[in-house]
């Protein structure tokens, strides 16, 4: 096989190559032999049709097939003896014509990830959040584990529904047009946060324990949050089930010694302020990565191949769909051209940043240990419940082992930058960080990586 490859730009080159008249015929009496032994033509047994009968009606067919599969094998082989990196799949053909005697030859263009140097990523200037937890966290902290220890008791002493009370009541009725009907639906008359409509507390407040088909007049104010419901009026009968007061525990030690975290109130407080801490201080570093990811990227504008930034953007839709509580979109019939166009600046340089943050690793001799990665999956299988064999069996089957590896790679070399920057400490930031999570797999690997399911090729 002969290949010929040409500079088209940083990260597109073209091929030309010519797979011999012997290579091709081959393959040729492979598909024809295949093909006769299935094939059933009038006036000749099956599998007993000849060749030059089965040239006459299927060479079209099986030319198509054949040169399918020698654009395949010769761009893989390619692909790697001459060390393309191409991340994608060869596109605008030439040629590839299987003609009788002659070698099969075509032309393609090939993306490829180009030749990438990281430059000037000492030193560079970051904001980094003070770590502060006001006591008011604390305080708010507390008082959600106090609700999560309250009891719910019978009432004794009263056949009347007061405030704090937990009150379950069958609801029927309308919201607008939509019918209404729950037979057991919990309200707990102190909870402003959550009352499911507004004005509902305080219309159950006062009722009878025994009020049957009591009706409910709400008229949702037109600027409520919720826009199924803003504007609406809702015409409600209510049957009270069952009613329960809260047995609210005290914040003292016993209440402490209850929640397994401490022998005392002090002690509590100073648990869950080192649990906030803790978790604020994982923000604080996900904040820093993302500035050092970002000012690197800002001073390294390398080019990047089309196909890893559709691929970017099209991850970044479906962890946005994530984020939102929607099922993925495989297919991509959401991600339309306008809105691919608006999110192409943004997976370009999600691209880009994982390009330089290969190319720095790779020159500064960052890698991943098996004891780290055993360790990820050891935190995985402690959340899932699972043995770390189990879960390290699964994601050495679908890919996602290689992606754990990947991911530690780049948070690895994330922290090497923040460790080589001008950390400068502030209160708030100047360019807040993204909600988006980020990826959990390479969009800029080359043809063949295997990734996981999350990957989007």
């Amino acid at each position: 096989m002969q290949v010929r490859i040409e500079d088209v730009s940083p990260v597109e080159k073209k091929l030309f190559v010519e797979v011999p008249w012997q290579t091709v015929a081959e393959r040729l009496n492979v598909a024809y032999r295949e093909l006769g032994k299935g094939v059933a033509l009038r006036g000749f047994r099956k599998g007993k049709a000849p060749r030059s009968v089965l040239e006459q009606i299927y060479a079209p067919r099986i030319h198509a097939d054949v040169a399918e599969q020698l654009i395949r094998e010769s761009f893989v082989s390619a692909n790697r003896e001459h060390q393309l990196g191409a991340v994608a799949e060869p596109r605008d053909l030439e040629g590839a014509q299987i003609k009788r005697g002659e070698p099969f030859a075509y032309a393609a263009i090939v993306e490829v990830k180009g030749a990438v140097t990281a430059a000037d990523y000492e030193g560079m200037p970051l904001e980094r959040r003070r770590l502060a937890v006001p006591e008011a966290e604390v305080d708010k902290a507390l008082e959600q584990l106090q609700k999560e220890h309250t009891e719910l008791v019978p009432i004794e002493g009263r056949d009347v529904t007061a405030a704090g009370d937990v009150v379950i009541a069958s609801i029927t009725g309308t919201i607008g047009e939509h019918p209404v009907n729950q037979p057991r639906f919990g309200v707990d008359l102190d909870d402003a946060e959550r009352e499911p409509l507004p004005g509902l507390r305080a219309l159950l407040i006062g009722l009878p324990f025994a009020t049957a088909d009591h009706p409910l007049e709400i008229d949702i104010p037109a600027d409520h949050a919720d826009d199924n419901l803003k504007g609406r009026k809702a015409s409600l009968r209510a049957t009270i089930v069952e009613v329960r007061a809260k047995n609210v525990p005290n914040l003292d030690d016993d209440f402490a010694k209850d929640t397994g975290k401490a022998d005392s109130i002090d002690g509590l407080r100073a648990a869950i302020r080192a649990d906030l801490e803790a978790r604020e201080r994982s923000v604080i570093t996900n904040e820093t990565r993302q500035g050092a990811l970002r000012e690197l990227v800002k001073r390294n504008q390398i080019p990047v191949a089309t196909s890893l930034v559709e691929r970017a953007v099209f991850a970044q839709y479906n962890r946005l769909r994530q984020m939102l509580g929607m099922p993925p979109d495989r297919e991509g019939q959401g991600l339309t051209p306008d809105l691919m166009t608006k999110m192409s600046s943004g997976g370009a340089d999600e691209v880009r940043g994982q390009l330089l943050l290969e190319a720095i690793a790779d020159k500064e001799g960052i890698s991943v240990s098996d004891e780290e990665l055993n360790l990820q999956v050891a935190m995985a299988a402690k959340a899932k419940n699972q043995s770390p064999q189990k879960v390290r069996a699964e994601w050495a089957k679908d890919g996602r082992l290689d992606n754990a590896r990947w991911s530690l790679r780049q948070d690895k070399t994330l922290d090497f930058l923040v460790s080589k920057a001008a950390i400068t400490e502030v209160d708030t930031l100047t360019q807040p960080a993204s909600a988006d999570p980020g990826p959990v797999a390479p969009v800029a690997a080359e043809v063949g990586h295997v990734h996981g399911p999350d990957c989007d090729h």
